[in-house]
């Protein structure tokens, strides 16, 4: 399904539920907060059908489907009128296209039985002509029906279909252009097969062995071979030797495959040779391996006359292309310098369907701090980030500006730091050979600060318009006093009785009638402010100051301080504006803020166990941190899973369980950690993590892999704890994948997630699944993205269970570079066994057990290791599982799992334990030679209720 299909079914969902919210709030009942969210909910659904691209209906759910609404937009797109559709009961069965008018209706009946659905037909305009129309609707039942009895008790009754219609006539017409290409196609191979066998060159085809395998009737011609005479022979009997087939060859490989134009000397069958040009290429199958070979070879006796005619003029061409080549050379090198540090950002955008990005230039990282691909990748990156305030003015303005080829226009845009910055875009239009406009071709100016001088110039002019009305017209008290002593009062405004109940002449003459009524907390702090604002001009300060009923009020004491003729302060000129209510508001605020901070340091201390640092920052800080929704991303995926932890834990008592597998996943999280991968699920004893996401870094495969290592590494330490606790070891399988996902919050409106998903998350979970214990294995992507600081073993080609094709994987045993990690590397030697130990196994494939048993012998052994023969051959790292023949009774004992990690011939195999009980384990340490194992402490043992044996785990099959 596309993604204007997946836009209509979100728009269903939204408008159904918008419709239900409405009817619930109505009936609900009538106070405030019901009528806010009423005309709330009613606003957003007229928000809907208005901007929708997309026809809104509802018709009924049988019979003619007489419709009951339409969206107005229907003028636009079909011609009709909303009355017009409603008003006629078969409106639109009429307009149907009588080619689908009996497809329709039997398509209508089995979609509404399943709720809804999409259903694509041709519609009449009201101009005559067919459009393609997309109809994907949903059904509204009646939930009473079943209680009155009118339908089955345990369904509901259809009643009511909403739905959208979207014009799909341009993808229908791509279809029909589409078959007709593919027709053509197929002429075109009728018609090369009929050139080549006309064609007056010699055209020669060949297999992998060089055998001849095509010879037309133009090679006829010139080497005077039938066809019959030379197919199947090797093609060194044309070229005179195996010398000359073999310089053609070395020249193709030399060029990529490819030659053109090779000088060379083909061999007639009378025994005279020929000199030919040989455009030649080489031929490979799908899956990348060569077939054989393609030549076209062109007599050049006749050409040989007018050759050096034709080498000067070539001379002469590949000077001028020379020179052009250098000319263009130095003029990009020259606009890729301009463009990178201009202090401009060009671009061209799409004219239509959301102005999508075609080509930004390099200098929008140093400016905006985001990168090219970014931009270019996402078509939808300029629209989420210009500011909300701006988005609808900007949309207004654009239209007429593309209609009349370019033009400016100011806005707000994010930058990557989350501030706004304003830009001025100045465009002009591309227009195709129609006129219809076909590009955008622009440039960004950051305009911010020209925009803060302005607002910073209107702030001021408006406070001198304020200064100028302010005695005759300001609700402030307007004064002056001296500029020292006492600051006694010379004047003072009327309002002063209504804003602090003192009369005028009260404050003029008591000289300190100021000072008596300032809060004593404020005296002294008022002063050391006074006197610097008074040397500087003038200023504001705020303080409390007594009402004449006793309480206090704050003031926000606003004046400018005149001077003499030597400089000397003369005179205060200012205003009082009453800003308690502000002070309030700036306490509770001061008061929310801790609050809000109190709240968030319990959120990070809380969530931050469960999510990584960069998830839970991205939840706080981003206003859509909890929305749902997701980006392609690369990433490089690590999978760990303990082997055989599964047998292991039914063997002990759940507490050591418990504390072996927190023990464990301590260790690899603060790994994990340390190199910043992101925990997506502990899926019990396995670690999927993510390096890449939500944050990209150029070196996340090179984390990954050193992660990874030092993770096997840390293993060594988990093992000696274990066995301090008396615990067995344990042994970690990793896989490393490197691939395109989709990342982001992941779930429902109750519940998110941030995760991946895609197949690459899949092939990195069997890539794991390969492993043995202590092993890593990585992805060819990822051995690329790394580099040659990775250090691997050896590499191999396997199937992937769901997947077609065959993948590379290598094994990895450390990496270079700033890292310097290397695994410990075992070399305990394989034992030969005096006897064969008998044994039967049974294959396994993906978590499902073959009913065939099958006999084996071991023939030498180690602590992890063993070689065997099998009854039947197996492929390799296939798991197998074993029973020992017990040597007296020949009846099997405990079960062994282990993985066929190398084939040789006569069925002889390679294999690594992975799971391993005590006693068998116990056997073949003997068959050894090995002294027997100390018992181990007796607190981990099983609990009496599981009856377990316990067991050494050595990894999992």
């Amino acid at each position: 399904m596309d993604d204007r299909v997946k836009s209509s079914e979100e728009l269903l969902e939204e408008v159904a539920r918008l419709r239900d919210k409405i009817a619930e709030l109505e009936a609900r009942g009538q106070n405030r907060q019901s009528e806010s969210e009423l005309k709330s909910a009613r606003e957003r659904f007229e928000h809907l059908l208005a901007s929708s691209p997309a026809i809104i209906y509802t018709t009924l759910a049988s019979g003619t489907y007489a419709c009951t609404y339409v969206s107005e937009n229907i003028r636009t797109i079909m011609g009709f009128s909303p009355d017009e559709m409603t008003r006629d009961a078969k409106c639109w069965p009429d307009q149907l296209h009588p080619d689908d008018v009996e497809r329709v209706l039997s398509e209508l009946g089995p979609l509404i039985e399943h709720g809804g659905g999409t259903v694509e037909y041709r519609f009449r305009h009201r101009k005559g002509h067919y459009v393609w129309i997309q109809d994907s609707f949903k059904v509204v039942y009646d939930e009473t029906s079943a209680a009155t009895g009118g339908w089955p008790s345990n369904a509901t009754r259809p009643i009511e279909l909403i739905g959208a219609w979207a014009d799909i006539t341009e993808r229908k017409e791509a279809e029909q252009a589409a078959l007709r290409a593919n027709a053509q196609l197929q002429e075109t191979k009728r018609s090369l097969s009929r050139l080549i066998e006309s064609s007056p060159d010699a055209i020669i085809s060949t297999d992998k062995a060089g055998r001849i395998v095509l010879f037309n009737e133009g090679a006829e011609t010139l080497l005077g071979y039938r066809a019959d005479e030379v197919v199947g022979q090797s093609v060194s009997r044309i070229y005179g030797g195996e010398a000359g087939a073999n310089e053609v060859l070395r020249e193709m490989r030399k060029r990529g495959g490819t030659v053109s134009g090779f000088d060379s000397v083909l061999w007639a069958k009378d025994g005279t040779s020929i000199p030919v040009l040989i455009s030649a290429s080489m031929l490979f199958g799908d899956d990348g391996e060569q077939i054989g070979t393609v030549g076209f070879a062109t007599d050049l006796r006749d050409r040989k006359r007018s050759q050096e005619e034709l080498q000067n003029a070539y001379d002469e061409l590949e000077k001028r292309v020379e020179e052009r080549t250098t000319e263009l050379n130095e003029a990009r090198g020259r606009l890729q310098y301009l463009l990178t540090v201009t202090p401009g950002i060009m671009y061209t955008n799409q004219a239509t369907d959301g102005y999508r990005c075609s080509f930004v230039s390099r200098n929008i990282d140093p400016i905006m701090g985001f990168s090219e691909w970014e931009m270019l990748e996402d078509p939808e990156f300029w629209l989420k980030r210009v500011h909300p305030e701006d988005t609808e003015r900007v949309f207004q303005e654009m239209g007429p500006l593309v209609e009349q080829g370019g033009g400016s226009i100011e806005y707000r845009f994010r930058h990557r730091d989350g501030n706004y910055v304003w830009i001025q875009d100045t465009f002009k239009v591309v227009a195709d050979s129609a006129g219809k406009p076909l590009e955008i071709v622009g440039s960004w100016a950051d305009i911010t600060h020209r925009k803060q001088v302005e607002q910073a110039l209107g702030e001021r002019m408006a406070l001198m318009n304020d200064l100028q009305n302010l005695v005759a017209a300001s609700p402030a008290v307007i004064y002056t006093t001296k500029a020292s002593g006492n600051f006694a009062c010379t004047f003072v405004s009327e309002n002063l009785k209504s804003t602090m109940g003192y009369a005028p002449w009260e404050m003029r003459e008591d000289p300190k009638f100021w000072l008596k009524r300032l809060h004593p907390d404020d005296l002294g702090r008022v002063f050391d402010e006074l006197g610097k604002l008074i040397e500087q001009g003038g200023g504001a300060i705020e303080y409390r100051f007594r009402h004449r009923r006793g309480h206090y009020i704050w003031i926000q004491d606003t004046f400018t301080a005149t001077k003499d003729k030597d400089g000397h302060p003369m005179e205060l000129i200012g205003s009082w504006a009453d800003i308690s209510d502000r002070k309030k508001i700036e306490a509770e605020l001061k008061r929310l803020a801790g609050e809000v901070e109190v709240r968030n340091r319990f959120i990070r201390d809380t969530f931050g166990r469960y999510l990584t640092d960069e998830v839970v920052t991205t939840l706080l800080d981003s206003p859509s941190g909890m929305q749902m929704g997701g980006e392609k991303r690369k990433v490089t995926m690590l999978m760990a899973d303990l082997r055989g932890f599964t047998s292991l834990s039914e063997s002990l008592d759940p507490k050591w369980v418990v504390n072996m597998l927190n023990r464990y996943l301590s260790s690899m999280v603060t790994i994990i950690k340390k190199y910043g991968g992101t925990i997506d699920e502990f899926i019990g004893d396995a670690v999927f993590v993510i390096f890449g996401a939500p944050t990209w870094h150029d070196d996340d495969a090179q984390r990954a892999a050193a992660c990874a290592v030092e993770m096997q590494l840390a293993m060594k330490t988990v093992n000696e704890h274990n066995r301090i606790d008396g615990l067995p070891d344990i042994e970690m399988g990793i896989g490393l994948h490197t691939g395109q996902v989709i990342v982001g919050n992941i779930g429902s409106a109750e519940r998110l997630k941030y995760g991946v998903v895609g197949s690459h998350v899949n092939l990195t979970s069997r890539i794991q699944s390969l492993t043995v214990g202590g092993q890593i294995l990585a992805s060819e992507s990822t051995r690329r993205e790394v580099g040659t600081m990775l250090k691997i073993a050896k590499q191999m080609e396997v199937r992937a269970k769901g997947f077609e094709q065959s993948i590379t994987i290598c094994e990895v045993v450390g990496i270079g570079g700033p890292h310097k990690l290397m695994l410990y590397q075992s070399s305990e030697p394989l034992v030969d066994l005096a006897e064969p130990l008998e044994f039967t196994y049974q294959v396994l494939e993906s978590d499902m057990q073959s009913d065939d048993v099958f006999g084996g012998r071991f023939t030498k052994l180690a602590s992890k290791r063993a070689e065997a023969h099998l009854a039947k051959p197996v492929s390799a790292l296939c798991n197998l599982k074993i029973r020992i023949r017990n040597g007296d009774s020949g009846s099997a004992t405990g079960t062994l799992y282990a993985k066929v990690v190398a084939t040789g011939s006569r069925n002889e195999v390679t294999v690594h334990f992975t799971s391993m009980p005590r006693e068998e384990e116990a056997v073949l340490r003997a068959l050894r030679g090995e002294p027997k194992e100390c018992e181990a402490a007796p607190h981990p043992a099983p609990s009496q209720s599981n009856g377990g044996t316990g067991g050494i785990q050595l990894g999992a099959a």
